[in-house]
């Protein structure tokens, strides 16, 4: 590029110069007013991915991030977009997910009034679940600051990043000269100290325990926790909340996912003289046991919530935040998948006495009618390609898809790691999106996937290998069962979602769909799913399975 062309370009031109040299040429957006004028004569070179509401969009660029590792571009508007998109940028901050959210702002020039679209305080609407947001001084800084966005979206830990961009900016002259991307590299590696200490602990222990968090699986040290597991002969635990699948369920050692209650974490770790918790806060806590009662409640009195005593606990994160708050004996920040490498060779290898089995034997469940969602996951195991990733949201019915299907070392395994609803359906999307070459499959109740329904459109548009699977019963039923009978009955409005087709919902966005009310038929369905060309859902109606365990 000449000096006389670099000088006449737009923020536009510098910025699409600036997107092809990140590697940032996938755009998931639902573009507003504000935004147009970036998508003027828009390349052939970019992969333009559309959504229907911006909720889903943010979706399935987590999706896309987590199958590729490197931060997702989203363009959507800044102001009532943003407020759209919150609940799921909420969910790819707790899962830190990289990415650059760019949100449109209104002309400066009407900035003084209100105009339609105005984004006011644009940098501060969509905090606290961001790492950092950003607005230019001048049009022509645009480019250096989505430059800034991207590499701190990177940084670990990683998380989603916003830049408001005024819709004028784009047609204004950019800086002069060529476009300039740095190189910004994580040196960040665990101290030898630290690991000298973590792995004298467990060379010591006589139960040592391991927790798999999602920066295992994110750092790509999955296989590497399976070894140093073997040589410890030590138990692993999902952690709680487990959005990353971070050790194979169908191996020996696993110990099951830790339940987010501080009274059933406990009754797991006072079986182990030593945990060390990798990747993953300590711990996601959901509720406590005195809060499944529906008795009015005295003063509460009780302590926070604490690990066992006798338990020596030690917890690596990349978190200094979730380092400061640890319930653990001592925390170390430093990428616990290299922390994991790096154990390997210091500890010993520990004596293979077999652990009593943690699984209880599951009894084959029948076919009934209506189905039961048990039956419906275990016909899913046996259709299940052996590298199916797997996106599940199932508040009632996690434990039932946990027993039934084990996932094996080659699946992946994504689930909310916020508890605000949704990501699934739209995660698979954008992961379908990097990953064409294997099938997602969705497992997700119809209450949850109302919130980014919208995202089967854009899998029928791009016809992407994305099974949808709904064990429909017709409720949200993890509400009901926090009330008693008679709640239930006078709050039956606030529960019941009774006649919503997920079928008919489906084929209006252009996606196949059959909806099976009884077991004949499942199986060969479950079948043709997995194996389809393109998306296809499955709305299988079961029964209410009663009070769902944790």
């Amino acid at each position: 590029m000449t000096a006389e062309q670099a000088n006449s370009r737009t923020v536009r031109e510098a910025t699409l110069e600036l997107f092809r040299a990140l590697g940032m040429t996938t755009v998931f957006s639902n573009p507003s007013h504000t935004e147009m004028k970036l998508f003027e004569q828009w390349p052939d070179d970019f992969k333009f991915v559309m959504g229907l509401q911006e909720a889903s969009i943010v979706g399935m660029a987590d999706g896309h991030a987590q199958a590729t590792g490197e931060p997702s571009l989203v363009i959507i508007n800044g102001g009532p977009g943003v407020g759209n998109a919150m609940g799921s940028i909420y969910t790819a901050a707790s899962a830190h997910t990289p990415m650059v959210i760019l949100g449109g702002q209104q002309a400066r020039k009407l900035l003084l009034g209100e105009p339609f679209l105005k984004a006011s305080d644009a940098t501060q609407l969509p905090k606290p679940y961001i790492k950092w947001a950003g607005e230019p001084a001048r049009p022509q800084d645009v480019p250096a600051l989505i430059e800034k966005a991207y590499h701190i979206a990177k940084q670990a830990p990683a998380g989603p990043v916003f830049v408001a961009v005024p819709e004028d900016d784009w047609i204004r002259p950019a800086a002069p000269g060529p476009i300039k991307v740095r190189e910004v590299r994580s040196a960040v590696v665990p101290d030898p100290e630290v690991l000298a200490t973590i792995a004298a602990a467990l060379d010591g222990a006589e139960r040592p325990a391991l927790v798999a968090g999602p920066g295992v699986e994110i750092g790509g040290a999955r296989l590497d926790l399976v070894r140093l597991a073997e040589r410890l002969n030590a138990r692993v635990y999902g952690s709680p909340v487990w959005p990353r699948g971070s050790f194979p369920e169908t191996h020996p050692l696993f110990g099951g996912v830790l339940a987010p209650m501080p009274e059933l974490i406990n009754m797991k770790l006072a079986e182990h003289d030593v945990v060390v918790v990798l990747g993953s806060p300590t711990f996601t806590l959901f509720t406590t046991v005195d809060l499944f009662s529906t008795n009015p409640a005295a003063l509460d009195e009780s302590d926070q919530p604490a690990l066992p005593e006798g338990t020596r606990v030690l917890h690596v994160t990349d978190s200094p935040e979730a380092a400061a708050w640890s319930m653990a004996d001592a925390a170390y920040v430093c990428p616990p998948a290299q922390a994991v490498r790096d154990l390997l060779p210091l500890v010993r290898e520990h004596e293979k006495v077999a652990l009593p089995s943690f699984r209880e034997e599951i009894p084959v469940p029948e076919a009934t009618t209506p189905l039961t969602q048990a039956y419906l996951f275990h016909l899913l195991a046996q259709e299940l390609p052996a590298d199916a990733q797997l996106f599940e949201e199932l508040p009632i019915a996690r434990a039932d898809f946990h027993e039934q299907i084990p996932l094996g070392p080659d699946n992946g395994y994504f689930a909310t790691a916020s508890g605000a609803l949704g990501f699934p359906f739209a995660g698979a999307v954008g992961y379908a999106v990097a990953r064409p070459d294997r099938r997602a499959v969705v497992v997700m109740g119809e209450g949850s996937a109302q919130y980014t329904l919208h995202a089967l459109w854009t899998a029928a548009q791009h016809n992407l290998p994305v099974t949808f699977i709904i064990p429909n019963n017709s409720g949200y039923l993890s509400l009901k069962y926090y009330l008693d009978e008679n709640s239930q009955k006078a709050w039956h409005s606030g529960w019941d979602l009774s006649g919503v087709n997920m079928a008919e919902l489906a084929r209006g966005f252009g996606c196949p769909a059959e909806r099976i009310e009884s077991p004949e038929s499942l199986r060969a369905s479950l079948k043709a799913a997995l194996n389809a060309d393109g998306p296809v859902l499955l709305d299988v109606v079961v029964q209410d399975p009663g009070l769902f365990r944790l």
